[in-house]
């Protein structure tokens, strides 16, 4: 453990980002108490907490990426870093303009309700950039008290405060389970910072039963953030619940900063000298996949289709994080944080068309009630439709890309049969992918459905829509700065 010494002036450079997203995040809520407890318009507290993303995003490319740890090597503000941190960007304004327009989240608690989603993002960015596993469980803490709010704050007094109190409580144990996790590790190491576990790792591992078991207690507890198998329960009863665009928020944001986290352990190589973690690893990737999958074939309803979904492309992206653990090269980390915003982008996507008819907390989420609607309202049909085909993997969308990476970089890393079993999922999912469209354009209307959200849900649908097909056909364009961030980041191991 290394000892403390006090941030210089450089370094607090680096956490202007990050104050700047919580000053701008107390803005529209301190209006609020000052105009004794009277909401600011809609249109102003978003514009406020855009404004606060712009900046931020901005000052995180001023800033640039950091040479090394900062903070005594407790945060880290390297390229992998930054990549992520912009998706999240990114992922919060959308979220933030499918909240303004969704029949849940708009109205009379909307300051709050971007208070929450900004003080979220501030701990998405600290976990990003953690260096430290203190540090990470704190960046945990504050990401997610914000989502156990947010789930229960929508105006339903039923689905979401049951949805609330289930994450609740399933993920206090979680985060319990992550702490005692980083308790044993510092117990058999002395260590908690990342980028040296892994020189610790090597010598201990294989005969330390209390650094194993610290390992063991760390993936669950992220094993549950991510909805991998048997840590999944909770995720489609708690996207159901949830107002939509807080489930496209957790469905993205989330898994975008704890994947990022796994993949930053897995490049240390601490999981590397013993076989049985990668095995047991494989394991769950193949059960995540496959159950995933199997169980959104009997979905109607369209948020738990999307759900189970989610909980199968945590299974490919497990993939390509255990080719990233046992690679000397940066190729397999750099397709899988490659897929991690992809999947972002067409995932969001999808969420945005069920918040533009959602009509009530039960309302427009069957499949049948989209049924016909593809001829009716071109827009969100045509988006759909390529949100789907890109979540089965089908070119030339950003899904068939990302997998395409995910899956060469596991057949280079020897993981043949994993690489396999990927595609056969891939093909699995397909089927219920394609049901949606049958429903979509080949049948007739069954229910006079229309679009209960405003305007700024359809623009988050036509952006993500465009990001889909030009992030798949320019992929390369994406993919490069990826691979420079965890080049970056290699070299400084």
């Amino acid at each position: 453990m290394q000892d403390f010494t006090f941030p210089t002036l450089a370094e607090t450079f680096f956490l202007i980002p990050m104050t700047i997203l919580s000053i701008f995040a107390c803005i529209p809520i301190s209006i609020k108490v000052l105009r004794n407890n009277k909401e600011p318009s809609n249109v102003l507290t978003l514009i406020i907490a855009l404004a606060g993303i712009v900046l931020s995003a901005a000052a995180l490319i001023f800033v640039g990426p950091s040479l090394g740890a900062v903070y005594g090597g407790a945060l880290i503000f390297d390229g992998m870093a930054t990549y992520a941190n912009m998706a999240v960007f990114a992922i919060t304004a959308l979220t933030l303009f499918l909240s303004e327009s969704g029949v849940n989240t708009r109205g009379a608690s909307f300051a709050e309700h971007t208070f929450l989603i900004l003080l979220s993002a501030v701990g998405m960015i600290t976990l990003t950039s953690s260096n430290d596993l203190i540090v990470s469980f704190v960046g945990l803490e504050i990401m997610s008290i914000a989502l156990y709010v947010l789930i229960g704050l929508g105006h339903e007094q039923l689905y979401s405060k049951e949805a609330a109190f289930k994450y609740f409580i399933l993920g206090s144990f979680a985060s319990a389970i992550f702490l005692f996790g980083i308790a044993l590790i510092f117990g058999a190491t002395g260590a908690t910072t990342i980028s040296t576990l892994g020189l610790q790792g090597m010598i201990l591992e294989s005969r330390n039963g209390l650094l194993i078991l610290g390992l063991i207690l760390l993936l669950v507890g992220i094993g549950f953030k991510v909805s991998l198998f048997p840590f999944h329960a909770w995720t489609p009863d708690v996207y159901q619940g949830a107002p939509t665009s807080v489930s496209a928020f957790m469905a993205t944001g989330v898994k975008v900063v704890m994947f990022t986290l796994f993949l930053r352990l897995a490049m240390t190589h601490l999981f590397m000298s013993d076989p049985k973690i990668i095995s047991i690893l494989q394991v769950i990737a193949v059960l995540t996949m496959t159950i995933g999958n199997i169980t959104a074939i009997v979905q109607e309803n369209m948020k738990r289709l999307v759900a189970y979904s989610s909980i199968a492309h945590a299974g490919y992206i497990l993939v390509g994080i255990i080719a990233a653990a046992t690679s000397k090269t940066p190729e397999a980390a750099s397709a899988t944080l490659f897929y991690i915003v992809g999947y972002s982008v067409m995932n969001i996507g999808a969420f945005a068309i069920i918040n533009v008819f959602e009509k009530e907390e039960r309302g427009n989420l069957s499949i049948m009630d989209y049924a016909g609607l593809g001829y009716k309202y071109p827009l969100m049909g045509v988006g759909l439709a390529v949100f789907m085909f890109s979540l089965a993997g089908i070119p030339p969308t950003v899904g068939f890309m990302g997998k395409f990476y995910i899956f060469a970089s596991a057949i280079k890393e020897g993981y043949l049969g994993l690489a396999i079993i990927g595609v056969i999922n891939s093909l699995i999912s397909a089927y219920y992918y394609l049901k949606v469209l049958v429903a979509l354009y080949m049948n007739d209307p069954v229910f006079d459905v229309k679009p209960m959200a405003g305007k700024t849900s359809s623009f988050v649908v036509l952006v993500t829509l465009i990001l889909t097909l030009v992030m798949g056909i320019f992929s390369a364009s994406f993919y490069t700065p990826a691979l420079k961030g965890v080049t970056q980041l290699l070299a400084l191991h």
